[in-house]
């Protein structure tokens, strides 16, 4: 068992860790805010999270799809160092530890969409195309579940893209796989 000390110290630490958080998630709230071009990424962002989450949730009603305040904090305290290269939040990693179930995968493929819309808003023609996100799962029972997720999302920034190539461009949003063969298939029929 710990003695108090360890407990306060633990405990103070903590808090000072969460305070870090608070002040990262505000910071991306005033991105978004002072910001034009991330506020319409993540306003488009989150319509194509949504538009893909109503596809694969075909049971759920819309107006019950919604986010975890978990997803949100992740994809607001990410928001500044994901678009400034020279910002000092880039030398944190995050890590989402959660359950199966508790979804991780929403919360990442949010600040995915963002990442991918962000670009298409910022980076004129081809520039912005190319690899944005790269995805490594490690437990390859999930793979193709994960798969699935994303790709949804990549068809529902597509379709917005093709409504709107004047500001997503006419280069197509594109998804890829790449997996060993000692247990996994390298082929969909």
């Amino acid at each position: 068992t710990l003695d108090s000390d360890t407990r306060k110290n633990v405990a103070n630490a903590a808090r000072g860790e969460a305070r870090i958080a608070a002040e990262r998630i505000e910071e991306g709230i005033e991105l978004l805010r002072t910001n034009n071009d991330a506020f319409r990424a993540f306003v488009l962002a989150n319509k194509c999270m949504g538009e893909a989450a109503d596809r694969r949730l075909k049971d759920v009603p819309r107006e019950k799809i919604s986010w975890r305040p978990f997803q949100l904090a992740f994809v607001l305290l990410n928001l500044p160092g994901l678009i400034d290269p020279k910002n000092d939040q880039r030398k944190f990693v995050e890590l989402l530890f959660f359950p199966t179930g508790g979804g991780k995968t929403e919360a990442y493929l949010g600040l995915a969409a963002f990442q991918l819309v962000f670009r298409r808003f910022t980076l004129p023609g081809v520039r912005s195309s190319g690899l944005s996100v790269l995805m490594r799962y490690t437990l390859r029972l999930l793979t193709l579940d994960q798969l699935g997720r994303a790709a949804a999302l990549i068809c529902a920034l597509e379709l917005e893209r093709r409504a709107h190539p004047e500001d997503l461009g006419e280069w197509p949003f594109e998804i890829g796989l790449w997996v060993g063969s000692a247990a996994t298939p390298n082929r969909l029929g």
